[in-house]
């Protein structure tokens, strides 16, 4: 069978750019030799955003401040106006110059360490790379070490769980491209396996990577033994595609492994098409940060609803050709939908939905058809992949 084809971009909206800022006049050959030794040799960068997929950082940006701009960089004459306008643009950042100014004019742009670009700062001798933002989940301080290899230099990292000797929890379910929800009771989880502390695993799904201090508790409920009582003492973590209730002692892990189907009339807007995504996961407890993709028939690829959803969502839109749609065995097919197209009885979402999960026929299905409002109808299966 073909590959779907893909419209929409799942990878990260920030710009695969390092924004070098160069504040002396002295940094201009550092900055010049990083960026030629960056796209020599890229770094790739880490699954933070919602793509599984892979990509490089290989090219440069040079900022100046415009009394010593050379033609081959970007003027400014405030590093703060610059900030408001590249951070939120740009992949990654590096400050070539003292850490103190990078510090004072970042601070305002600086959200929460799961959006954070990761930041980097360098000595105008090109000596150390320190990595002062986002070292984890954003990758900063794999991309200091990388930045250090290049340059020569020694990369300067603080993190405690980088100089420990435990794998950082958060990295771990970064590189096996898990969901964080709760990040407020990370750093207690985090600060347990620092001190050696065992810490309890609900993972039905087998997605969470072997830690030699997560301990995997038997799977025989469909819930977290910690959330049937609040109180327990210690945190636990609990991974799965489900929604699981919030829970103060419980650290909840999204498994990316949801497909949904779409299937819709002409025009339906992007908001009518959000409240039924949202309606559809809330009735079958479904988690929406465990979706990795949207599936439609190619007819309906010029739709502007579905496909700002997708935007909205920042998942790819996958679509098939009717006739691979009629080929997928479904519950519930349509005779409107092959009368269409030609074609046998079929259904758009659900086909679409279990093709995107597995073409090789491993997706399940696990919302059959649903019909909303006359104008949509939406289905959800499951990759077999990330489950045991």
């Amino acid at each position: 069978m073909p590959l779907p084809q893909c419209v929409s971009d799942p990878l990260p909206v920030r710009e695969r750019v390092l924004a070098i800022y160069a504040l002396h006049s002295t940094a201009l050959p550092l900055a010049r030799r990083l960026a030629r030794s960056l796209e020599a040799h890229p770094w790739n960068l880490p699954h933070t955003d919602f793509s599984l997929l892979a990509s490089e950082l290989r090219q440069c940006r040079l900022f100046v401040p415009a009394r010593f701009c050379p033609e081959d960089a970007h003027a400014f004459d405030s590093l703060k106006a610059v900030l408001s306008r590249t951070y939120f643009r740009f992949s990654a950042h590096a400050f070539l110059g003292a850490a103190g100014i990078a510090v004072r004019c970042l601070a305002p742009f600086l959200t929460h360490k799961s959006n954070d670009a990761p930041v980097l700062v360098l000595d105008t001798a090109g000596r150390h790379v320190i990595s002062l933002l986002s070292g984890h989940w954003g990758g900063g301080n794999d991309l200091a070490r990388h930045v250090a290899r290049l340059l020569d230099a020694t990369p300067v990292i603080t993190t405690a769980s980088d100089v420990g000797k435990q794998p950082a929890l958060d990295i771990e379910l970064r590189n096996a491209g898990l969901r964080l929800l709760d990040w407020n009771l990370l750093p207690r989880v985090q600060g347990l396996l620092l001190d050696g502390k065992r810490v309890d695993l609900w993972d039905p799904c087998g997605a969470v990577p072997d830690h030699p201090l997560l301990h995997r508790l038997p799977v025989r409920e469909e819930v977290p033994p910690a959330q049937k009582k609040e109180g327990t003492p210690l945190p636990m973590v609990a991974a799965h595609w489900k929604r699981l209730p919030s829970q103060t002692n419980v650290l909840r892990v999204a498994v990316p492994c949801l497909f949904l189907g779409v299937g819709c009339r002409r025009q339906v807007s992007a908001v009518q098409l959000e409240e039924a995504f949202q309606s559809v996961f809330q009735q079958y407890d479904l988690e929406p940060l465990s979706l990795v993709g949207l599936a439609t028939v190619d007819a309906k690829l010029q739709e502007p609803g579905l496909r700002e959803l997708a935007e909205q969502l920042r998942q790819p839109l996958y679509a098939f050709t009717p006739e691979d749609l009629a080929d997928c065995y479904v519950p519930h097919p349509s005779e409107a939908a092959g009368r269409r197209f030609g074609l046998p009885p079929f259904s758009v979402c659900e086909a679409a939905a279990m093709l995107a999960a597995g073409k090789d026929g491993s997706g399940r299905l696990l919302v059959p058809k649903m019909a909303i409002r006359g104008k949509i109808t939406m289905a959800v299966a499951m990759s077999m992949r990330r489950n045991a």
